[in-house]
């Protein structure tokens, strides 16, 4: 199946923030129940993460942030030291920055600023993640994302458990369905999430169009090696692959890439 980089909502800047909230908010959810979907690109991370010396995930184009908390906690008990994360969005939703505190651990750091992949300010110093949110970027923008964290040798991860295939888009379509039994229970709860949940059922609708077009939209191996391919001359350590999630019937995708200097 070709890639196809189809038109997605959220990433839209007349979306309804709103509405990308709730979005964001359940993928925040579902993403935080378990860590065993990412246990085997947590383990070469973490191989990434000894020879870097870094303690500080930069987590790029967070949403709701829940996958990155599970892969930095796994982190942590891998490497058995402490390591921070920062979460990061180009659309930084209110939902953590109001309510975060309260539900999140003193090492997680909320970013309140607008951030570009493909320019990351300079202070926000660490390995750099993207979970799940690759495909959201064009194939120029996918390379200038890495050339940037080359050009600051800075350790650099792609995660993405979404695959171009039918049985993904039969996951999705199963997710929206618990999506419709868990909102009750996604905190903080609002009337209006109920309400554009159920009542008039835009979160849901919405949530499934862009899901599909995610998984027409994730680049496999090989593409993600051309996009290594273009970038300029570095002494950096690229690995690349599709990874079998045990007792799952699931694949992911990844890209890991470490500055040699280190």
């Amino acid at each position: 199946m070709a890639r196809i980089h189809a038109f997605e909502l959220e990433d839209q800047t007349w979306f309804p923030g709103l509405i990308r909230q709730y979005m964001t908010d359940f993928l925040s959810f579902m993403g935080a129940w378990s860590k065993r979907p990412y246990e085997p690109f947590t383990e070469r991370l973490a191989e990434a993460l000894r020879v870097t010396g870094d303690a500080r995930l930069i987590d790029l184009c967070s949403g709701g942030g829940g996958p990155a908390l599970v892969i930095a906690r796994d982190l942590a008990e891998r490497l058995e030291r402490p390591i921070a994360l920062v979460l990061t969005d180009l659309y930084p939703t209110p939902s953590p920055l109001e309510h975060g505190r309260s539900g999140l651990p003193a090492w997680v750091e909320l970013e309140p600023r607008s951030v570009d992949v493909r320019a990351v300010p300079d202070d926000l110093v660490g390995f750099r993640l993207i979970c799940n949110g690759f495909h959201h970027l064009k194939p120029e923008e996918a390379q200038a994302c890495l050339k940037d964290a080359v050009e600051k040798q800075r350790g650099m991860a792609v995660v993405e458990l979404a695959q171009r295939s039918p049985f993904s888009m039969l996951q999705i379509v199963l997710g929206v369905g618990w999506q419709l039994l868990i909102t009750p229970f996604i905190k903080p709860f609002r009337w209006s999430r109920l309400v554009f949940t159920y009542a008039v059922p835009i979160v849901p609708a919405c949530t499934l169009w862009d899901g599909i077009v995610s998984c027409l939209r994730v680049y496999d191996p090989d593409e993600l090696r051309r996009l290594i391919s273009g970038l300029p001359e570095n002494n950096y350590d690229w690995s690349c692959g599709a990874l079998s999630v045990p007792k799952l019937p699931m694949r992911l995708t990844y890209l890991i890439g470490v500055p040699r200097t280190h």
